[in-house]
């Protein structure tokens, strides 16, 4: 049986994103098609190293596309890359919870949820639907198991309405 907890990336937030990927991808590999690959390495490497930037973009907007995290009895289910991995409650090490400010008042921004499973560390961003109730099912664990936090993560919790101890 699923508890609450499911999330999706949402179609505009992607949408914006690859139009980004494709506006980024023109800009870079636009001249140099125009000129030729032939084109001084002074002009030619940083043009492939933006387009390399821009297709990363794309490739992992391309992934969360169909990307669904649910929160299971057993554990989260998680996108890591195009595949999704299933990560039991008992395999949990560590979980970080960042704010991420886009402005200097700190009234805009994202928080990034990492949970650390054995070798493997894996993230969702709060513009995942249903960012809040996965959270939140991760804070339970996280004081049932006794896990220890950082008190940035404690504060990024409680900003969310979840003690941790």
């Amino acid at each position: 049986m699923t508890e609450p907890g499911f999330g999706r990336y949402p179609a505009d937030a992607l949408k914006a994103d690859g139009l980004r990927a494709a506006g980024g991808l023109a800009v870079t590999l636009g001249p140099l098609t125009l000129v030729g690959f032939d084109a001084h390495p002074l002009v030619a490497v940083p043009l492939l190293a933006g387009a390399g930037l821009f297709g990363w973009l794309g490739l992992r907007t391309l992934a969360r596309r169909g990307a669904a995290c649910r929160v299971t009895e057993e554990g989260l289910i998680l996108p890591s890359g195009f595949f999704m991995i299933m990560v039991r409650w008992d395999q949990i090490t560590g979980v970080k919870l960042r704010y991420y400010s886009t402005k200097k008042d700190k009234s805009g921004g994202w928080m990034q949820l990492t949970i650390r499973a054995g070798r493997g560390s894996y993230s969702i961003e709060s513009q995942l639907t249903g960012f809040d109730a996965i959270a939140a099912r991760v804070a339970e664990r996280v004081l049932e198991r006794e896990l220890p936090v950082d008190a940035t993560t404690k504060e990024n919790f409680l900003s969310l309405g979840h003690y941790m101890a």
